[in-house]
């Protein structure tokens, strides 16, 4: 078996979302006989000042995490931080912390009954997302696993936490973000024609060869483009043929489909009700990081499947 996943970065936070994520990610540690490090961000979010001077607690505005977020990207100053009495931060910090190694030990034993080499990372911060996504550059993880919010308006309207979407939006790693699942049987690539599908169906077909998995892959036409150029059919059928010759010895159906890429991914996605659906994020640049393509932020977002993001 091809060595892919070796080595996995899990946040955990004791949620539901985040121990289906676990149940995943003992899935694929499983398989791939990965090395899992779970960790747990302490992070309290304290008020800032707004200016120099100040006479009430109307000087006083809650830290905006989005304003912590940009400094990594577009390099502005970041807040300074309100100092509160030490014997309040002391308390919270405290209570925090112990909370947080419950979580991890809990965690932790997750994996080891399963067999599974595991780490537990307990980290003091005041922004999460941005602590993740330096420990996954900093160690070199082949893979980070988080769990979605579990915040569903509607069936269709899956929306990530803030916490994991900063983390999907700027990670050079790729980045699995979980849903309600906890084993692959049936895998969902979409592809495009461009040079980045390798990628994705590379990887796609080791989790494909390692799991049994049935793989589908999907080509969406924009309709209006098909309709001015109905010859983009066929070039729609060459696409699938040719990402096929990249998934030899898996069983294989190609699907192809025209109208709004993103949702028609969503649709089809739960329509034959796939375990995984795998797509490429791209090599973006730092500021670029912040948005992902159009189809793959929607996708992350909307999907009712687990997504895969390689980048």
């Amino acid at each position: 078996m091809e060595k892919v996943f070796q080595s996995i970065l899990m946040p955990v936070d004791g949620s539901p979302q985040s121990k289906n994520a676990q149940g995943m990610a003992v899935f694929i540690s499983k398989l791939f006989k990965s090395q899992v490090t779970v960790m747990h961000v302490v992070s309290i979010d304290l008020p800032v000042l707004a200016g120099k001077t100040y006479s009430s607690r109307e000087d006083f505005v809650p830290v905006n995490a989005a304003t912590y977020q940009f400094p990594r990207t577009i390099g502005i100053t970041r807040p300074r931080e309100n100092v509160y009495p030490n014997e309040v931060i002391n308390e919270l910090t405290e209570r925090f912390r112990e909370d947080g190694q419950t979580v991890l030990a809990e965690s932790a034993a997750m994996f080891t009954a399963e067999g599974i080499m595991v780490k537990q990372k307990l980290v003091e911060t005041t922004n999460t997302a941005e602590t993740v996504i330096e420990e996954a550059e900093r160690g070199h993880y082949d893979l980070v696993i988080v769990g979605n919010s579990g915040n569903v308006d509607d069936e269709l309207d899956f929306h990530l936490g803030s916490v994991a979407k900063k983390v999907a939006l700027s990670v050079k790693t790729p980045i699995l973000v979980n849903r309600e699942k906890r084993e692959i049987k049936k895998i969902l690539i979409p592809v495009d024609g461009s040079p980045k599908d390798g990628i994705a169906l590379q990887q796609a077909s080791v989790i494909a060869k390692a799991t049994g998995s049935k793989t589908i892959l999907l080509h969406v036409q924009e309709t209006s483009l098909l309709k001015l150029r109905p010859e983009i059919n066929q070039i729609g059928i060459q696409i699938l043929e040719h990402a096929s010759k990249m998934l030899q010895g898996i069983s294989i159906e190609q699907k192809l489909a025209s109208g709004d890429p993103a949702n028609v991914i969503i649709k089809t996605a739960k329509q034959v009700n796939v375990d995984l659906i795998v797509m490429n994020g791209g090599g973006l640049g730092a500021f670029k990081r912040l948005f992902l393509g159009s189809v793959t932020d929607h996708v992350l977002h909307h999907a009712t499947s687990p997504v895969l993001i390689i980048k």
